[in-house]
């Protein structure tokens, strides 16, 4: 009966790790949903910015703006796409495996 006791937590604490994944899953593609309305609001500022008349003394870099979206949606998708891949042999992280020294 004593092992009940020990192996109850164990089950418990297996069940909550494919649920922490999964939540961080959720979020990653949330940010990428956000990211695609923050370019679509990019790409409406940029249409009304060319229709004003006069330039200004300040003007918002929208091709850098554009291209840091673009960065970072690419570094979510690989990261996503790396996650199955990874399994019980390590974490990958920034293009190294931990005890890999």
């Amino acid at each position: 009966m004593s092992r009940c006791y020990f192996l109850i937590p164990a089950i418990l604490l297996s069940l909550a790790v494919p649920a922490a994944f999964a939540s961080e899953k959720d979020e990653l593609a949330l940010v990428m949903r956000q990211l695609d309305q923050l370019q679509a609001s990019l790409d409406r500022a940029q249409a009304l910015s060319a229709q004003a008349s006069g330039e200004g003394r300040f003007y918002f870099d929208y091709t850098r703006a554009t291209g840091d979206i673009r960065a970072m949606k690419q570094g979510i998708s690989q990261y996503l796409d790396l996650l199955p891949q990874q399994g019980r042999d390590g974490y990958l992280s920034g293009g190294r495996e931990y005890g890999s020294d």
